[in-house]
């Protein structure tokens, strides 16, 4: 009986030294962010729709538009009946035009990168020979890739819509 009185007397002693650990709720946690990101909160960004356009439309000059490296075909200078729409589409398709030829430049030497060899192989011990198409990195790739990766680099430059290089 003494044991008894012993364990019992441990288990009291343990449950009362013990502080209770009570659970955070879930909503708790929610309320507590929500007043954390109120008081951390910033302005919301201005938003702006079509009206608010249309009446900045005739204030101030349009931004200027950087133009692309002339090509030989192109003319450095647009004529003055030319609107800048007319400008614009012409830049757009000059561009277009360079990144089509450089992308058709890089495809041909990707072709040309393609050489079939004969190969041999162990087949349960048995040598076989068979034709194999192996790709091979060349100098013309690797310039193409350049020349595609520099052309990329400077129309990134020029701050023109990124929609005009796509294929």
């Amino acid at each position: 009986m003494k044991g008894l009185g012993t364990s019992v007397f441990l288990l009291v002693s343990a449950v009362t030294v013990v502080s209770p650990v009570f659970a955070q709720s879930l909503g708790d946690a929610a309320r507590r962010e929500r007043e954390r990101r109120a008081k951390d909160a910033k302005p919301p960004a201005p938003v702006y729709g079509d009206a608010e356009l249309e009446a900045r439309r005739g204030s101030g000059p349009p931004p200027a538009t950087p133009s692309p490296s002339p090509s030989p075909s192109a003319s450095p200078v647009p004529k003055p009946a030319e609107d800048e729409a007319a400008v614009r589409k012409r830049q757009e398709i000059e561009w277009r035009l360079r990144f089509a030829d450089a992308r058709e430049r890089v495809a041909l030497a990707e072709k040309a990168s393609w050489h079939e060899v004969v190969e041999t192989v162990f087949v349960s011990g048995i040598p076989v020979q068979q034709r194999v198409r192996k790709f091979e990195e060349t100098d013309a790739l690797h310039r193409a890739r350049k020349a595609l990766a520099d052309l990329e680099e400077e129309y990134r430059r020029t701050g023109l819509p990124p929609g005009w290089v796509r294929d």
